[in-house]
């Protein structure tokens, strides 16, 4: 949540269906975190207490450059590292990430990628989630073990 609290929604023996792929669908954890994307939502989050977003820019996904967006805030970041070291611990998931940056994987459309990922390592459809930086969140998550 913007709050930075964690929900678990599935059980994790059932797939959910997060990923546009069903090779992925049921071999991951899929993760929302809470966040409306657009700038021109900024004002809500203020009026509501939450404070403002970091805007991002020149963001590219897929090759393309996005509009700039809404970011996360650091509480987000921080319970994420948490989440991703808790999902290492009880599954033996390993700290890896794709090779390929703001792209699809081949690895991961194959089901041949063990570690964690963004919905646009799956499919062009998706952009999420642009602008996080898997490395610094990866290296968080292992700093907690």
């Amino acid at each position: 949540d913007n709050d930075g609290t964690i929900y678990q929604l599935l059980d994790m023996q059932h797939a959910g269906w997060h990923a546009s792929n069903s090779k992925v669908n049921h071999a991951s954890v899929g993760v929302e975190i809470s966040n409306v994307y657009y700038t021109k939502y900024q004002d809500t989050y203020v009026s509501r207490g939450f404070g403002e977003r970091p805007i991002l820019s020149g963001i590219k996904v897929h090759g393309r450059e996005l509009e700039d967006f809404l970011g996360f805030y650091p509480i987000q970041l921080k319970a994420l590292a948490a989440l991703w070291e808790a999902i290492h611990s009880c599954t033996d998931t390993p700290f890896e990430l794709p090779v390929e940056d703001h792209a699809i994987s081949p690895e991961v459309v194959a089901g041949r990628f063990s570690g964690f990922l963004n919905h646009y390592h799956v499919t062009l459809n998706k952009i999420d989630c642009a602008g996080l930086d898997n490395e610094k969140i990866l290296e968080d998550a292992k700093g907690l073990v």
